[in-house]
């Protein structure tokens, strides 16, 4: 048994190398197998190869009128699934596969809704993932411009254009993963800086056989990367194989000077202990790549330990601040917010930097 973890994210744009890398990053730290990425606004014919991330397998739905558009999705490269079809429309607002892992059949979506509409669109493009859709079946929406729930979720929308929606939803066999799992529970994926309001907007529709076998609640991550919070769900699947991991050295190690420092001290008192014995040269050479390596793991492991501990402790600073802030709109808590953000974003901008430089 292995856990499939699923991710829908309005990125708003992908066009600057920084932020795709921050992105990649963001997902493979939250060890992301599928993506449903929107609002990504690459153009036709401009298309960044994405291939050499740690997701191998990208499949977009373009727009033909510009760039304001765009949805992908992100297949993780350990994430055996072989694709067999694909369905975009041309306004760059939907993307279908269809695949297998193993002998399990697999359909995945990512949609984006346009500002008006919103119903009429929203059915026809369920029905259409449903003529497509084959074996299990999970549909990323990431805004929507719908709150399927305006007693918790806000909403402008009349009631009888969400009725709409929700039929059709179960006429098709979808449920809205993290409302059902977190039936009372009040949380949001939006916030609007002119109208001063949160709302949920993004969402994950499974099929409700999939619930029973969900390992976590979804859950709603920070707004960080973008003016959208990702919502994620964990799925435990028999059929899915553990990856396999090999080791490779980490670069940018070697622009510490102390680090350097500490890599000669070992290297030199591994020779001047084992010279000494009588072993064959050839035996203390390969066996010192052994030890080298095993200290510049530890080392490499002090490093990021320190560089996610002051990441982590942003993070839960801007999660609570979040928190805080959809209860209470007060402009210091928001103030205070900005500028965590702003501090985080200067640390990943140095680590993105820092992986350019290294590449």
């Amino acid at each position: 048994m292995a856990d499939i973890r699923v991710c829908s994210f309005n990125v708003k744009g992908m066009n600057l190398p920084a932020k795709r890398s921050q992105i990649c990053m963001a997902l493979k730290k939250q060890k992301v197998n599928f993506a449903f990425l929107q609002e990504r606004h690459f153009r036709r014919g401009h298309v960044p190869n994405l291939s050499t991330t740690t997701f191998n397998q990208w499949f977009h739905g373009l727009s033909r009128s510009g760039s304001s558009r765009g949805v992908s999705i992100a297949i993780h490269k350990n994430t055996p699934m072989v694709v067999r079809s694909t369905l975009a429309d041309e306004d760059g607002r939907f993307i279908f596969i269809t695949g297998s892992i193993g002998t399990q059949t697999i359909t995945l979506g990512s949609i984006y809704a346009p500002n008006a509409g919103q119903a009429d669109w929203l059915c026809r493009t369920i029905s259409s993932f449903q003529e497509f859709a084959e074996g299990i079946t999970i549909l990323g929406g990431g805004d929507t411009n719908v709150a399927l729930d305006p007693t918790i979720d806000t909403s402008s929308m009349t009631f009888g254009a969400l009725r709409r929606i929700r039929s059709c939803l179960a006429s098709v066999g979808l449920v809205d993963a993290w409302r059902t799992l977190n039936p009372s529970v009040k949380d949001f994926t939006f916030y609007s800086g002119a109208q001063k309001s949160y709302k949920r907007l993004d969402y994950l529709f499974v099929a409700p056989s999939l619930l029973s076998v969900c390992t976590n609640a979804t859950t709603i991550g920070s707004i960080l990367l973008s003016d959208h919070a990702p919502v994620f769900l964990d799925i435990k699947f028999s059929f899915l194989p553990r990856p396999q991991y090999s080791w490779r050295l980490d670069s940018t190690i070697l622009s510490h000077q102390d680090t350097v420092k500490d890599i000669h001290k070992c290297i030199s008192e591994y020779f001047s202990i084992n010279e000494q014995d009588k072993v064959q040269s050839g035996t203390i050479w390969e066996a010192h790549k052994v030890v080298v390596r095993g200290h510049i793991i530890s080392l490499c492991s002090h490093l990021k330990k320190q560089r996610e501990s002051t990441i982590l402790s942003l993070q839960k600073d801007i999660q609570s601040l979040e928190s805080l802030h959809k209860k209470h709109f007060t402009q210091s808590v928001h103030d205070r917010l900005s500028r965590l953000r702003s501090e985080l974003k200067n640390i990943l901008n140095s680590r993105t930097a820092k992986l350019y430089l290294s590449a």
